[in-house]
């Protein structure tokens, strides 16, 4: 599995699966660094300077897929509507 590495202690390396706990737990441990760092709107994961947020949402890779998310959304051909079932009259 994936090691990703610590943004409050850049020697702890945790496995993709544990990373958002040990981010709870970590933040609360290093509540100097948190102050400094922002959370993209996008990732929880993604801890970054907060003078760097803006540049980071400019170019977070989650962004894209939201996006992308967002579009299929807006199709203005929607495959199942909701309500159109005709009466056989038999209402009970």
């Amino acid at each position: 599995e994936r090691l990703l590495q610590c943004p409050y202690d850049k020697n702890h390396k945790i496995r993709s699966c544990r990373f958002p706990y040990h981010l709870v737990k970590c933040r609360k441990n290093h509540p100097d660094i948190a102050a400094k760092l922002a959370t993209c709107p996008f990732n929880a994961r993604h801890l970054v300077p907060r003078d760097q947020l803006s540049e980071h949402i400019a170019t977070c890779m989650d962004k894209t897929s939201l996006e992308d998310d967002v579009e299929s959304l807006e199709d203005p051909s929607p495959s199942f509507v909701w309500g159109n079932i005709k009466s056989s009259g038999n209402n009970r």
